[in-house]
């Protein structure tokens, strides 16, 4: 009797184990059903943001990174990952500032870098050797100013087809890529104003409109002086007659009536620069002549910037905006009308003072 007792005593511990048991696993599957779904949706956060990265992150930004990382693949890319050190970083960054310009290389050094900090963020090294790399000095050379008459006398020095395409850029200080978009429908000569709407990107040999632009902030319909508008006129008139009908053509062609390249700068514009005594003077140093053009007539930097086509102040008056010499005489003639009626006596010297 105390014998089955005892057996029905431990059936029954058994039981309630068992179903601990069972409880447990189940809460157990629970638990990790809840963890799998929190991982999903990290998994899926993590896509979506790396989706909204990638995005936003330009062709040509992405084109410069590989131009960047391919200088450095002679010196490195015969290394494994793990076994390059910030001294084989240091040779190889000396390597290239002996062939390429201090911002070129600290350029070319940005892509390497953030290449070796994603190795670290993904566990593929313990740091980056890419710290406390010595980077060339960049001595940035004092942009002059540019007066009206060099202006006229550059556009002089080019052929006439592309008289129309460097003034725009000299007076309107717009970028490259998008004065060459400019587009019949995009001039408005009865309103006097010109829309930058789209821009023309070029990759690797390849050219790309682009309607959305480089940046919001490059997108604006912009007030243009009537001379312009009068030059873009008869360049109409003279060289795209043909066109003048189709509010889609480009303003600014090739002879051949394809879409400017990048090279118009070294083949056209540089010898016209040398012609112009203005040798040094490129087609983005245009937009820098432009911008201190409009300090001198005394425009507001918020107008500045919004006919730059950049997003703050800062940019343009810490890189684009140089005074002239003329301006500097001229705040100096402002000065001296401010203050010259309240000093015209002099100061009077305390006669306690004895001066040596």
């Amino acid at each position: 009797m105390a014998v089955r007792d005892e057996v029905r005593d431990a059936q029954r511990a058994l039981a309630t184990l068992d179903a601990a048991h069972r409880r447990a696993v189940a809460r157990l599957d629970q638990a990790l059903a809840r963890r799998g779904e929190a991982l999903a949706e990290t998994d899926r956060q993590v896509a979506a943001a790396r989706g909204g990265v990638e995005a936003a992150v330009q062709p040509a930004a992405v084109a410069r990174d590989r131009q960047g990382l391919a200088v450095f693949l002679p010196s490195l890319g015969t290394a494994t990952l793990g076994s390059v050190s910030p001294a084989d970083i240091q040779a190889a960054v000396d390597r290239r500032a002996r062939q390429a310009s201090p911002a070129t290389v600290t350029r070319d050094f940005a892509a390497l870098r953030a290449m070796l900090n994603s190795a670290v963020d993904a566990d593929l090294i313990g740091r980056s050797p890419a710290r406390k790399v010595a980077l060339p000095r960049i001595i940035r050379p004092e942009r002059r100013t540019r007066t009206p008459e060099q202006l006229h006398k550059l556009v002089d020095e080019v052929p006439g087809h592309y008289h129309t395409l460097v003034l725009t850029s000299g007076v309107l200080g717009r970028a490259w890529e998008e004065v060459i978009a400019l587009r019949v429908r995009d001039v408005d000569f009865a309103r006097r104003t010109i829309t930058v709407a789209q821009t023309v990107e070029e990759l690797a040999g390849h050219l790309a409109i682009v309607p959305e632009g480089k940046r919001p902030a490059r997108l604006r319909t912009m007030a243009v002086p009537t001379f312009l508008l009068d030059h873009i006129g008869r360049h109409l008139s003279t060289y795209r007659a043909a066109v003048t009908g189709d509010p889609d053509a480009l303003i600014f062609v090739g002879p051949k009536g394809g879409v400017l390249r990048r090279r118009f700068g070294e083949r056209i514009l540089r010898p016209a620069t040398v012609r112009a005594d203005l040798d040094g003077l490129t087609f983005h140093g245009l937009r820098h002549a432009a911008t201190s053009s409009l300090v001198d007539v005394g425009v507001h930097p918020r107008v500045m910037a919004a006919r730059i086509g950049h997003g703050t102040v800062k940019t343009t008056m810490e890189v684009y905006a140089r005074a002239s010499n003329s301006a500097d005489h001229e705040a100096a003639a402002l000065l001296q009308q401010r203050f010259a009626e309240a000093f015209a006596e002099g100061l009077q010297v305390d006669p306690g003072v004895t001066q040596t």
